[in-house]
């Protein structure tokens, strides 16, 4: 009976290890699992501050969120900005000039801005257009363009005389003698500037969203080309003029846009680095387009008038 006593005591004691073992090793599992799932909420502020830059746009080397000179990207942003703003100003210029409203200027003016990247979105990449990420560009092209509308008419006027005096200063030096070109002062190589840091800015971007949706090098540099002149299209075709990148009433618009793209698609192929293929592309863009200015270079056209050809061939002769 002693022993019997003896041997459920110890029986007791075992069952009791036991289940204080299978305790602890409960206890632990959930431990884990707190750890875990603090480690998972500490990662979700990094989470969710990615899904936030994906949702307010991109930001890499190439190109930042905003703009800042710490990096390539931060420069070719602000430069992206500068472009914006004016490219409003002359869209908002063109339209008042072409008989527009208050309200259609504004919008020639957005157009403008952000017309070329909306069709390089909507219709070559497929996707929603940059600017339902990022808002600002609508408020800088809305804002330009109304701005523009009401002080520009006096910046024109002040232009006028400006030009006027400086015309009788050459016409004082030459004798008198009426053999002067059109006066191209300052204002002039300012809005020329600008245009084309906008131009070569835009054709960069355009081809860097080629690249990133993963198009042909050729369909990249078109990307390039449309973001920088089809806001101009555009706004040409809603102000009933010439569209400006097709016709030859001014210099080349177009070509020195795609000369850009090309580089920059060229120098990222070669693995250059971000801030080498943006300086190439801006150069070959900028300077090009300055030269095209200098010696107002343009495209052969046909001669429809003096040939017959083209157009003309619909059009009765004159007795």
């Amino acid at each position: 009976m002693a022993s019997l006593c003896c041997r459920c005591s110890r029986s007791l004691t075992l069952l009791t290890r036991y289940a204080t073992r299978v305790d602890q090793r409960l206890l632990v599992v959930p431990r884990r699992q707190l750890a875990s799932s603090s480690q998972q909420q500490k990662q979700l502020p990094d989470n969710m501050a990615k899904s936030t830059t994906q949702i307010q746009g991109r930001d890499d080397a190439s190109l930042s969120r905003y703009p800042n000179f710490r990096s390539p990207g931060g420069i070719l942003r602000g430069l992206d900005y500068a472009g914006t703003l004016t490219f409003a100003l002359t869209g908002a210029v063109t339209a008042a000039q072409s008989g527009l409203d208050v309200f259609g200027s504004t919008m020639a003016a957005v157009i403008t801005a952000v017309g070329g990247g909306t069709i390089r979105d909507a219709i070559f990449l497929n996707r929603r257009p940059f600017w339902t990420e990022e808002s600002e560009y609508i408020w800088m092209g809305a804002c330009m363009g109304l701005i523009t509308f009401f002080v520009w008419p006096d910046v024109l006027e002040w232009q006028k005389e400006h030009k006027a005096e400086k015309k009788m200063k050459q016409l004082e030096q030459s004798d008198g003698s009426d053999d002067q070109k059109e006066v191209y002062d300052e204002m002039d190589a300012a809005l020329d500037t600008l245009d084309a840091i906008g131009l070569s800015s835009f054709a960069i971007i355009g081809a860097q969203n080629g690249v990133r949706a993963g198009m042909p090098m050729i369909v990249s540099a078109i990307c390039g080309m449309a973001t920088s002149t089809f806001g101009g299209l555009t706004r040409d075709v809603l102000c009933g003029r010439p569209i400006r990148i097709v016709h030859s009433n001014a210099e080349i618009y177009a070509e020195p846009a795609l000369a850009g793209a090309t580089t920059y698609l060229v120098a990222e192929r070669m693995g250059a680095r971000p801030g080498l293929r943006i300086g190439l592309a801006m150069a070959m863009c900028i300077g090009s387009r300055f030269v095209a200015i200098k010696n107002d270079v343009k495209l052969h056209t046909w001669d429809t008038a003096q040939d017959n050809l083209g157009v003309a061939v619909r059009k009765r002769p004159t007795e």
